[in-house]
C-alpha cells in the first residue's frame, strides 16, 4: 500500500490503538483494491472513483465516521490533498442537523422540534456536501416560521460542533495575565499566525486548508482574521476563508463568496441567483466564533452576523460584545486625587 508507514504513523498519531490502526488500514486496502491508480496504487488514484467507493458504501450500508475519517486521513498523509480536502468536506456537515435539533429540543421542547423537523430529510452519514442545502434551508425556514427570527437566532447561535472549552484554556491563562483586552488580541492573532506560518513550511493542511505563504501575509495584515479587533464595546471578527489559497488567487466575485464559505451545509448553494440557503443559517457560525470568548471571558458572550456570503456580501464579518466584567476589569482606575464620582463628570 501507497504510503502505509506515513498512514499508520499519522494514524498513531492521532490517538489510535493497534486495533484502531489494523481496521483503518484495512479500509484504505479495500479502496485500492476498488478504485487504484494507473499503477496500481492509490498514488494517482481518480477523486470521482474514490468518490463513487463512499457512494458504494452508503448504497450498502457500509459508511461511518470513523471510515470516511481513515480515508481522508491516509490521502492527507500520502500528501494527496485535493482528495484528503474533499472527504473532509463529506464529514464536516455530519450531525449538525441532528445537533441544531436537539439544541431546538432543549430550548424550546420536544413538541416544538418535532413541528420544525417535520419536513427535514437530513442527509445520510457519506453524503456528497452538494446535498445539503436543501435539507438546511427547510430547517431555517421551518424554524423561523415556528419560533421567530429572533428566537431562531437563539437556537443556532452556539457550540454546534461541541468543542470542548479544555481546547481554549491556554487562551484563557494568557488572557488572564495580559495587561489589556487589546494586547492579548494581538499576542493571539501572533500566535495563529506563527501556526499558519508552520503549515506553510512543512506543506501539511491546517484543518482542510492548504496554506501558503500568500495566506500568512493575508492574515498577517488583518487582526480581524483569526482574532479580533476591538471598538472599545465590540470585537469585530472577519472569517478567514474556507479555501484561502484559491480565494486570493480568484477574480470572480461570485466564486470568491464561494470559496470564502466554511459551511458545507451551505456553500454549493451560492449561485448567481443567490443563496439556496437563508443567511440568518449563518447565526451558526456566529455561535462558532464566538466560543473561545465565551470561554476566555468566562461569561457567554453575545454575536451577531454583520455580513454574509449567503447574503451576498464578499466575506463574512461577525461582531462580539464585550462582556462588562472585562471591559471592568481592563478599567483604568482614576488617578490619585481625582474629583470623579462615579454617576456622571461635574
Amino acid at each position: 500500500m501507497y504510503k502505509e508507514k506515513e498512514f499508520r504513523e499519522r494514524c498513531a498519531a492521532r490517538g489510535l490503538g493497534p486495533e484502531a490502526v489494523e481496521q483503518a488500514v484495512t479500509w484504505v486496502r479495500v479502496l485500492e483494491a476498488e478504485a487504484p491508480g494507473p499503477d496500481g496504487t492509490l498514488a494517482g488514484a481518480s477523486l470521482a472513483e474514490v468518490e463513487r467507493h463512499v457512494e458504494r458504501l452508503v448504497a450498502q450500508g457500509e459508511v461511518r465516521d470513523e471510515r470516511l475519517m481513515a480515508l481522508a486521513r491516509y490521502f492527507a498523509a500520502a500528501g494527496i490533498d485535493a482528495v484528503a480536502i474533499r472527504l473532509l468536506a463529506y464529514l464536516l456537515p455530519v450531525g449538525v442537523l441532528p445537533a441544531m435539533a436537539d439544541r431546538l429540543a432543549e430550548l424550546e421542547g420536544g413538541p416544538v422540534r418535532d413541528r420544525v423537523m417535520a419536513g427535514v430529510e437530513v442527509p445520510p452519514t457519506g453524503a456528497p456536501p452538494e446535498v445539503y442545502p436543501a435539507a438546511t434551508a427547510a430547517f431555517v425556514q421551518a424554524l423561523e416560521a415556528v419560533l421567530g427570527a429572533e428566537k431562531a437566532r437563539r437556537v443556532l447561535c452556539w457550540n454546534v460542533h461541541g468543542i470542548p472549552a479544555a481546547a481554549f484554556a491556554a487562551e484563557r491563562e494568557a488572557f488572564l495575565a495580559s495587561a489589556s483586552l487589546e494586547e492579548w488580541l494581538a499576542a493571539f492573532h501572533g500566535r495563529k499566525v506563527r501556526e499558519l506560518e508552520r503549515h506553510a513550511e512543512d506543506g501539511t493542511l491546517w484543518f482542510e486548508q492548504r496554506i501558503t505563504p500568500a495566506v500568512v501575509d493575508f492574515v498577517r495584515g488583518n487582526q480581524e482574521i483569526l482574532s479580533t479587533v476591538s471598538d472599545g464595546r465590540h470585537l469585530w471578527a472577519t472569517k478567514i476563508p474556507y479555501d484561502p489559497d484559491r480565494f486570493l488567487a480568484s477574480q470572480d466575485p461570485l466564486e470568491k463568496r464561494r470559496l470564502a464559505c466554511h459551511c458545507p451545509l451551505a456553500a454549493s448553494s451560492i449561485t448567481e441567483a443567490g443563496a439556496g440557503v437563508p443567511s440568518a443559517w449563518c447565526a451558526c457560525s456566529a455561535g462558532y466564533e464566538k466560543f473561545l470568548f465565551d470561554t476566555v471571558f468566562g461569561e457567554e458572550t453575545e454575536a451577531e452576523v454583520t455580513e454574509s456570503v449567503l447574503a451576498g456580501d464578499p466575506r463574512c464579518r461577525f461582531r462580539i460584545r464585550i462582556p462588562d466584567s472585562v471591559l471592568e476589569r481592563f478599567r483604568t482606575p482614576d488617578p490619585p486625587g481625582s474629583s470623579r464620582r462615579a454617576g456622571g463628570a461635574a
